[in-house]
């Protein structure tokens, strides 16, 4: 499989949490690396979630005494760890 990834990952579990609106499903997980562009976390839903789906990832608690913000995300692969996700940019941005 060729790597065509455009940003550089690093490895870092940060406890997240992964909400699926459609399913109404939350999770609580950990990234196992990250990027600009997206991130891979451990995690897993019943059933598995096809890709293309939109999901919601935040790092739990508060950040410097604020809540964390949103970022929507969707699945590009899932695996028996976890699932690959690549972020959503808002067309304003």
């Amino acid at each position: 499989m060729e790597n065509t990834r455009i940003s550089e990952r690093i490895e870092a579990p940060l406890d997240i949490k992964v909400t699926w609106p459609a399913a109404q499903q939350v999770k609580r997980a950990v990234t196992r690396d990250f990027s600009d562009s997206g991130a891979f976390v451990l995690v897993a839903f019943e059933p598995h979630p096809p890709v293309d789906t939109e999901m919601h990832l935040q790092l739990n608690g508060l950040v410097l005494g604020k809540e964390p913000p949103v970022l929507k995300a969707r699945v590009v692969r899932v695996t028996d760890e976890g699932v690959a996700f690549r972020f959503v940019r808002d067309e304003a941005e």
